[in-house]
């Protein structure tokens, strides 16, 4: 009996115990990454924690200072190594220091140049914050001037206003990999990845037209060759928020499995897979549609740094909750959303991927590929990474203000 008595005390202090520490209740968040994207105009800082973060921000001038108060965070290595990634002599952001401001605050200043204002990015429901910075120009405000300008190139003037769009939709162009003559990656019993790749993008096409703040846009609905240039003509028409460039793989090692998702790099490929694909993809363009690399007489864009900064931010956003959806469905090749230098994500300064759906090579992955309900699936999984990353990125930073209905 008295055994029994000391446990249901001990019972009740835990209970006590667990209750009235926040700290034991509520694990803390922390900070897993600081990335610091620069040029010598702007700079674009990404903080990603392993949890949902609540946080608040301010500026304050003399000197210029831009700080964030992270909620129930704590100081580690990450926050406190932050101004290692600063390069002032590149950069209008000069320092970063982390200290703990109160028990449960943890605060991250910057020092700016003078006369920098910032962009923040970040909401309740996300685990990540994005802020830019950049060098003033003129009027021309970086974040919400997301979309390029196009340049007369006879009167060499700027004839486009730039502005943030007023849509009804969010737009997703669908670029099937290959068609027509170019037949793709091959699989061991003969399915060409054109039809694999216009199969799923037909099927999501439909579902992001069922949404009720989508449209679909596709590159081709049939079996037909579109050079890339005329794919981009086409798509560029239609200012789309997103494009989706759909892919099946294929490797000398029948084994090789799994889906992939890739962003555009100028910086180099993440890994040697990356290379790879990127080498193929783009020699297919090369060797069915010539002069892909020659400058276009009558599409010469404008793109101020910043917005390819803050572009790439997104597609990798984009990519990481594709990725987490296809995990669903599939296999994954690589874990991490992969990085190469893609002529088909060149193309277009909007937020981009290329999802590579599995392998045509590899003798089970084939037959998937050819089954109506696993095309369906990759093509649902698409659209939840899709709504998702919707949900995680207003419209004005995507460039547009979608109108109420």
């Amino acid at each position: 009996m008295r055994f029994r008595v000391i446990s249901k005390s001990l019972v009740t202090f835990c209970l006590i115990v667990i209750y009235s520490n926040p700290c034991i209740a509520k694990s803390a968040n922390e900070a897993v990454s600081i990335e610091v994207n620069s040029s010598e105009s702007s700079t674009a800082v990404r903080i990603k924690f392993n949890q949902k973060i609540s946080y608040s921000w301010n500026q304050i001038p003399s000197p210029n200072r831009l700080y964030f108060d992270f909620e129930n965070t704590e100081l580690n290595k990450i926050l406190e190594e932050a101004g290692d990634q600063i390069k002032p002599s590149h950069s209008p952001l000069l320092t970063a220091k982390a200290a703990k401001n109160t028990p449960n605050i943890t605060r991250l200043v910057f020092t700016l140049e003078e006369g920098v204002t910032p962009k923040i990015s970040g909401s309740k429901n996300n685990n990540e914050i994005i802020f830019v910075v950049a060098k003033a120009e003129g009027n021309l405000d970086p974040i919400e001037n997301f979309y390029k300008a196009e340049t007369d190139t006879n009167a060499g003037k700027n004839k486009a206003e730039q502005r943030i769009a007023k849509k009804n939709k969010f737009v997703i162009a669908i670029d099937p990999g290959h068609g027509g003559k170019d037949p793709g990656a091959l699989g061991a019993r003969g399915t060409q990845e054109k039809h694999i790749t216009l199969a799923i993008a037909n099927r999501l096409a439909k579902l992001i037209n069922k949404e009720p703040n989508m449209r679909a846009v596709l590159t081709r609905s049939t079996d037909v060759y579109i050079p890339l240039r005329d794919r981009i003509e086409k798509i560029r028409k239609h200012e789309p928020t997103v494009f989706i460039s759909i892919h099946a793989d294929a490797a000398e090692n029948r084994k090789a499995s799994g889906s992939s998702v890739f962003i555009l790099s100028e910086k180099g490929e993440s890994s040697v897979y990356a290379r790879w694909v990127a080498k193929k993809e783009n020699e297919a363009d090369l060797l069915f549609g010539p002069n892909i690399d020659n400058p276009d007489p009558h599409v010469k864009t404008t793109l101020i740094d910043l917005n390819q900064t803050f572009t790439t931010i997104l597609s990798e956003r984009l990519a990481e909750n594709v990725l987490a959806r296809l995990k669903r469905v599939n296999n994954l090749h690589k874990e991490n959303v992969e990085k190469a230098a893609f002529a088909v994500l060149k193309s277009l300064d909007v937020c981009s991927i290329l999802v590579e759906t599995a392998f045509l090579s590899n003798h089970q992955e084939e037959k998937d590929l050819n089954k109506d309900m696993y095309q369906e699936q990759v093509a649902a999984a698409i659209l939840d990474g899709l709504k998702n990353f919707f949900e995680k990125t207003s419209a004005e930073e995507l460039g547009v203000t979608i109108a109420e209905n």
